[in-house]
């Protein structure tokens, strides 16, 4: 069983290519990622909202709190041997300031980055001003 699992948008490029990095770090098998144009993704995390989830990366952890975008990242790092060190400075009032912000531009924009995917208009939905994910949610 996994510590954290992570559902991220697999229609996009730059998601599944940080998908890969991550399982490539993550030998133990300690972070479970999920893409949620998978069956069964969302019905398996409820507390989750699927569009949030397209728009922002949500990690769910062990007792079903719903992390999204830097906070995910976090998360995913508070998760990682070797990693704690750069997930507490992600949390680090200032430092996370910048984190969400930056990592809310790149969300923003990660559809613009990959024009060929997107020719048949299919990313319309993404290329809008997403709200700002919150610091962490927790749902159960």
């Amino acid at each position: 069983m996994s510590d954290l699992t992570v559902l991220y948008d697999g229609g996009c490029s730059l998601c599944r290519a940080s998908a890969r990095r991550l399982r490539q770090i993550d030998r133990g098998g300690r972070v479970e990622l999920v893409d949620l144009h998978e069956p069964g993704a969302t019905a398996r995390f409820p507390q989750v909202d699927r569009e949030e989830a397209l728009r922002w990366m949500q990690a769910v952890d062990a007792q079903g709190r719903v992390y999204s975008g830097a906070d995910a990242w976090a998360r995913i790092g508070l998760a990682l041997p070797g990693w704690k060190l750069v997930a507490w400075l992600l949390l680090v009032p200032g430092i996370h300031a910048v984190a969400r912000a930056a990592y809310a531009w790149v969300a923003r924009n990660r559809y613009r980055w990959n024009r060929e995917i997107c020719a048949d208009g299919s990313c319309a939905v993404h290329l809008g001003q997403p709200s700002t994910p919150g610091r962490e949610r927790h749902r159960s």
